[in-house]
């Protein structure tokens, strides 16, 4: 998700390259979703236009259109695409740890009894480990990525309803990841973008002890 944020970094070399039509597609779209992220981060949602979003990509308003059919839908095709990838990276913490969980307790049961925090469980029957994980993985992503975050959390609500129900499915993702219900996992998203919009956002990763503990007996 942190490459998100630069959109320069993936333009492909100007004029003839004979690379496929659909790679250089796919290529643009890419930057354009990078670019409405810095785009919303600087201006807010509301404050930014197709031209900021085509000039920060390196694309023509045409180009734009071809890919969007406007800002609000540039807007919903990137939360897709930042959540998706947030949520990959959140799912490979928590395999690893599940692997090792599972691993601690085949060799040692009794001292995986004793660690405590690895047994327990929360009302939604995760465990507290898969719990720390994916709430290390959320906070340590959101703090790499800002641009990222915002958009995340704070802008995709100024995209009208739909912008809610994107935002909707963001809470059901970590409601889900975190076997709690719906208010617990928004408000830990509600401090994110507030932290995010403070320009806080390296303070995140030391909320990990604070957000765990409010999500277990």
């Amino acid at each position: 998700m942190a490459e998100a944020g630069k959109p320069e970094a993936r333009r492909l070399p100007p004029g003839s390259h004979g690379i496929p039509a659909e790679v250089v597609a796919r290529n643009q779209r890419e930057r354009l979703v990078a670019a409405m992220a810095e785009a919303c981060a600087e201006r807010g949602y509301a404050g930014t236009s197709v031209a900021d979003v085509a000039k920060r990509a390196g694309v023509s308003s045409v180009t734009f259109y071809q890919q969007f059919a406007g800002k609000r839908d540039c807007m919903l095709a990137a939360h897709r695409q930042l959540l998706g990838r947030l949520l990959e990276g959140v799912d490979r913490v928590r395999e690893a740890e599940g692997e090792s969980e599972a691993g601690s307790a085949g060799g040692n049961s009794e001292a995986a009894n004793a660690g405590g925090e690895s047994e327990a469980a929360n009302a939604g029957g995760e465990s507290a480990a898969a719990v720390r994980a994916t709430i290390c993985a959320a906070l340590a992503l959101f703090a790499a990525d800002p641009p990222s975050a915002r958009l995340l959390t704070v802008e995709i609500l100024a995209a009208g309803p739909q912008g809610a129900k994107r935002h909707d499915a963001t809470v059901a993702a970590f409601a889900e990841r975190l076997g709690c219900g719906w208010v617990p996992a928004a408000g830990m998203l509600a401090l994110v973008g507030k932290l995010v919009l403070a320009g806080e956002a390296q303070r995140l990763p030391a909320l990990e002890d604070e957000l765990v503990a409010s999500l277990l007996p």
